[in-house]
């Protein structure tokens, strides 16, 4: 190649660079300089839809909602693939009840961004409200293993697990995060109100007194706290835990906790205690038959009979069914040396309850009282009958002595 040649070549080459740098390429694709320039452009829109995504921010957790959308759909104008952005934009149709347009959102994001653990996470939120539990499910699930230690999206799982009658693999799934999110009441609380589904209510207890020292500031822990302590027969550690609850300003007014602390008076023979909380909760629920009953219970044991007869038909007014209350209203009238009204009270007490072999053997005493032991005789028998250990059945059984 002679000289002149290579210097022409060397030329031709120079402007074919130089025309791929600053031109158009022969081709019709963007020169170097072009993709430059539009690289730049879209570095410049990302940045300005960054600052947008944050007033929107803003805007969102203040309420105003209409400023929100409009800034979002300027900043999706400039960045329409950035994921943040239709987060935003999901989580403010959810606020605003527009699940389909939330739903396609997050489709969006999520396909953007398949790591991002919010994006699974309100896609669960939104089938959810749609009643769509399995899949609801799934999606808190793909939440909770993106991002482990945030608790929300593990709390959600469980709850859906919960609303799919699945409360044993809840249980078992919270329990083992305890140890990991050691300082988390609603955990624990978590924990214990699964655990008194299943009935440990002992371990309830335990869950639920870890939860009061983490979060002691919430009330409603320990109102959980003592009705455990109530189900696991702890009757005195329970009436202290309600005696401090009801001193909030909060609970006065809660007559089902006053009932609660009445029977764990009555359980630990703190009888005239007993009375003063059933009376508070009287005045507080006077239509619920529980509480006259509570309270003829602490009068009888106070031998108030007529303050207990008093109370025990203003709750068979309320409950006509309640076996218990003709009961005790018998064991009332036979106080009172009035055998025919106990044996009524008695004989309603027991076609209420026919497996209760209390009621028959008491029917049987009152018989017996009235002279009639034959027939007293046969219904101790049909008490051992419906309960072969009943000591009260077999004790009247051996003392009496028929003609």
């Amino acid at each position: 190649m002679s000289r002149l040649t290579r210097i022409l070549a060397a030329v031709a080459l120079t402007t074919a660079v130089s025309a791929g740098l600053t031109g158009c390429a022969a081709n019709g694709e963007k020169t170097y300089g072009e993709k430059q320039k539009e690289a730049r452009r879209q570095h410049w829109a990302d940045a300005r839809a960054g600052v947008l995504h944050n007033l929107a921010k803003e805007q969102y957790q203040t309420g105003h909602f209409d400023k929100c959308k409009v800034t979002l759909d300027d900043a999706l104008k400039l960045s329409p693939d950035n994921p943040a952005l239709h987060v935003l934009y999901a989580k403010l149709s959810i606020e605003q009840g527009n699940l389909e347009v939330a739903d396609r959102e997050l489709a969006t994001a999520r396909k953007l961004a398949p790591a991002d653990a919010e994006a699974d996470y309100l896609s669960g939120v939104v089938c959810q409200r749609w009643q769509k539990m399995g899949q609801a499910h799934d999606y808190y699930k793909a939440a909770a293993e993106k991002a482990p230690s945030d608790l929300a999206y593990l709390m959600a799982q469980a709850e859906c697990l919960v609303a799919l009658n699945r409360p044993a693999e809840a249980l078992d799934m919270l329990s083992a995060r305890v140890v990991y999110f050691e300082n988390s009441a609603p955990l624990r609380d978590a924990v214990g109100g699964l655990l008194m589904q299943a009935g440990k209510y002992d371990k309830a207890v335990e869950m639920f007194r870890q939860a009061s020292i983490l979060g002691s500031d919430d009330p409603a822990i320990r109102e959980h706290l003592a009705i455990a302590q109530f189900r696991a027969g702890q009757h005195r550690d329970a009436a202290d835990t309600l005696a401090r609850l009801l001193k909030d300003d909060r609970y006065v007014k809660r007559a089902d906790l006053y009932l609660a602390q009445g029977e764990c008076f009555l359980r630990t023979s703190r009888h005239r205690e007993a009375r003063e909380a059933f009376e508070m909760a009287s005045q507080l629920a006077p239509s619920n038959p529980a509480v006259w009953l509570g309270l003829g219970k602490a009068a009888m044991e106070l031998a108030d009979v007529r303050r207990a007869e008093i109370a025990l038909r203003r709750c068979l007014t309320l409950d006509p069914a309640s076996s218990e209350a003709n009961l005790l209203l018998g064991y009332a009238r036979l106080k009172q040396d009035k055998y025919p009204d106990a044996l009524a009270s008695f004989r309603k007490a027991s076609a209420l309850a026919p497996e209760d072999s209390t009621s028959l053997c008491m029917v049987g005493f009152t018989l017996e009282k009235l002279g009639k032991k034959t027939e007293a005789f046969e219904c101790y028998q049909k008490a051992l009958k419906l309960k072969p250990t009943d000591d009260l059945a077999t004790r009247l059984l051996a003392d009496i002595h028929l003609d």
